[in-house]
């Protein structure tokens, strides 16, 4: 599973790149404007599997796969090292031998491709097309379709054109044409709601004759032609699409197309209405024949002052291009606002599941896991699939009666702060046409075919317009400097900015200076996070309290040595064990995120990554007493003179 902020998104402009790589047709490298693109084949095909998975490594066992296809020559590690060479030349601005403009990087058993944001055109295209459905989702089609034009622009032929593709790369190219085929599909369909249908006619005959199966590109064609008046022209592309599927397939076309023809048949003025309820062939009947669809929509009620997250959202939307079961996880510590976003996004996406929005909390009101057989009763209840379930059956078997009832709907589903992966395998609905939002404070592995999103704090910027929104406006005033050192000083956090913004709000004798002051003392900050309404620090609270002993009382002696960031070396020490049990702790807190890389470790190299404790995390272990009993000593050394911690 794919646990990596999405690459190459951002939401401020990049700077022009001194490297530029295209993928959207013949691979092509330029550093500083020169050609440098690698000549062997299989170098090309090796860079080609590296930049499928920028920013995360590449194991050397699956480049060898890529390449070789399960006949490796003997050689076959030292061969890819050459290619590895090759490429790291390609990669370098000049001829330059410096270590630090070194863009592909050795790692453990395998190799990482660095690239920053505006250096990829794959990313550029996924970018514009996120903000192209988040524009067009707020009903601006203006917008939309100009933010479409510029990524399908980007195309320059078919994905890695001339390039002999291994069995990653084989996949990945058809995605990527699918999500071609995806963008231009919602190209036109926010240039039908512009009304500019007579000049989409001709586009439309065309791309109808080289996808002949396509059924939204036929619907799209019978409306543009409608509404220019070419009744005729509408009927003879269904006709021409019938058959095709009758010849080919041996199936007619959709229901909702018949209702479309149906409706050009008789001039009628749902002809608009039909047509948005088209969908392409890969959408099934949302509904068993002879049944009634429940519909559920349990979303809880969207954050009305969310701001920001525009990349992640389209990371979030852009899964929805992708063929097949689609799982989410939205993973980030206590407070950086999973819920928020996860919420935001089903919101956004919810009329794209008609057959119902899902939504359960994963931990009850104790902070104790849910399990998942009770869960299971929960959701079949609400949706009204229930039936005569035996109310004490497994979990299994309740989970067989959840597949099979979702296996031909299109529902959303939202998981929210999931405690493992086995609570979350048994809820995973049937079929392939359904989406599930999962949010958790730990890592989720096993999931197959999931895909990760981790969340960051919020950018300064907009951490101070949601303290702005929280506040008011009116209370915040022009002090632009006092207010980024504000949400600063509480580290960008979503949670504490609410509580000390609503705060804020009500105090008319703080200053945003006076504010800033007493935020600088910590003792003065986790006062203010404390707060009935809000409190950010019980939230804090409750994620160490969820760490097993040994984990939580290691987390205690490496944030008593915060907030300054810490290497293996020092945690080695505060720990008082080898270097490959203190690796292995750092890494336990990492996938429960309550230690974090820092900023300069992500580009660092292995040996000088530095970490640190989250600021509300250190927060709320000073205020622990290191003597109570939940805290338990560290786990001596084994045997073998490792320590051990579990959990």
């Amino acid at each position: 599973m794919n646990e990596a902020t999405p690459p190459g998104a951002s939401s401020a402009a990049a700077e022009p790149a001194a490297l530029r790589i295209g993928v959207l047709g013949p691979l092509e490298v330029r550093t500083e404007g020169q050609d440098r693109t690698p000549t062997a084949p299989m170098a090309r095909r090796a860079l080609a599997a590296l930049l499928l998975n920028a920013n995360r490594l590449v194991s050397t066992s699956a480049l060898i796969e890529e390449l070789w296809e399960g006949e490796p020559p003997r050689l076959a590690r030292k061969t890819v090292q050459t290619y590895v060479y090759q490429m790291r030349r390609a990669l370098r601005p000049g001829d330059s031998a410096d270590i630090r403009t070194n863009r592909l990087e050795t790692g453990p058993g395998g190799y990482r491709l660095v690239l920053r944001p505006g250096e990829l055109d794959l990313w550029e295209f996924e970018h514009r097309v996120a903000r192209a459905r988040i524009a067009l989702s707020e009903g601006d089609a203006a917008e939309g379709a100009r933010l479409l034009r510029e990524g399908l622009g980007l195309w320059r032929g078919e994905p890695f054109a001339g390039l002999e593709a291994g069995p990653l790369l084989t996949a990945q190219i058809a995605r990527l044409e699918d999500s071609r085929l995806g963008a231009l599909e919602l190209r036109i369909d926010a240039e039908l709601q512009l009304g500019r249908h007579r000049a989409l006619v001709g586009e439309l005959r065309k791309l109808t004759a080289d996808h002949p199966l396509n059924e939204r590109f036929t619907a799209q064609l019978m409306t543009a032609a409608y509404r220019a008046g070419q009744r005729g022209a509408a009927l003879d592309a269904f006709t021409r699409l019938r058959r095709g599927l009758v010849d080919e397939l041996g199936i007619e076309p959709s229901e909702q197309l018949q209702e479309l023809q149906r409706a050009v048949l008789g001039a009628e003025a749902p002809v608009e209405a039909a047509a948005e309820t088209v969908t392409t062939r890969s959408a099934a009947p949302s509904h068993r024949a002879g049944t009634v669809p429940a519909v559920a929509s349990q979303l809880p009620p969207p954050t009305v002052d969310f701001v920001g997250r525009e990349s992640e959202l389209g990371f979030i939307t852009g899964c929805l291009d992708e063929p097949g079961p689609r799982v989410l996880t939205v993973l980030g510590p206590a407070g950086v606002g999973k819920s928020a976003l996860a919420v935001h996004a089903a919101h956004l996406l919810r009329d794209r599941f008609p057959d119902g929005q899902l939504h359960a909390r994963l931990h009850d009101g104790a902070d104790e896991p849910r399990e998942p057989g009770s869960v299971l009763r929960a959701l079949l209840k609400s949706a009204g699939a229930a039936g005569d379930l035996d109310p004490q059956g497994p979990a299994d078997e309740l989970a067989a009666v959840f597949r099979d009832w979702s296996s031909e709907r299109s529902l959303l589903l939202l998981l929210e702060d999931a405690a493992g992966t086995d609570q979350v395998l048994p809820l995973l609905p049937g079929g392939t046409r359904s989406l599930v939002l999962v949010t958790s404070r730990i890592r989720l592995p096993g999931l197959t075919g999931a895909r990760g999103l981790s969340l960051a704090p919020l950018t300064t910027d907009d951490a101070a317009a949601l303290f702005t929104r929280v506040a008011g406006a009116s209370r915040v005033g022009g002090d632009t400097e006092a207010l980024r050192e504000v949400v600063q000083l509480m580290g960008n956090f979503p949670l504490s900015l609410r509580a000390v913004g609503e705060k804020f709000a009500v105090r008319p004798m703080w200053t945003l200076p006076d504010l800033a002051l007493g935020l600088r003392d910590e003792n003065q900050l986790a006062a203010e996070l404390r707060d009935d309404a809000c409190n950010a620090l019980a939230r804090a609270t409750g994620a160490i309290a969820r760490l097993a002993p040994p984990l939580r009382r290691a987390l205690h002696l490496l944030a008593a040595a915060a907030p300054d960031p810490f290497d293996i070396a020092q945690a080695r020490e505060l720990l008082d064990c080898d270097t490959w049990s203190a690796q292995s702790v750092v890494g336990q807190l990492l996938d429960r995120h309550v230690v974090m890389a820092t900023e300069q470790a992500e580009a660092a190299t292995a040996a000088a990554m530095t970490f640190r404790v989250h600021d509300l995390i250190r927060m709320a272990t000073a205020r622990e007493e290191t003597s109570d009993a939940r805290v338990l000593p560290l786990a001596g050394r084994s045997g073998s003179g490792r320590f051990t911690a579990t959990g």
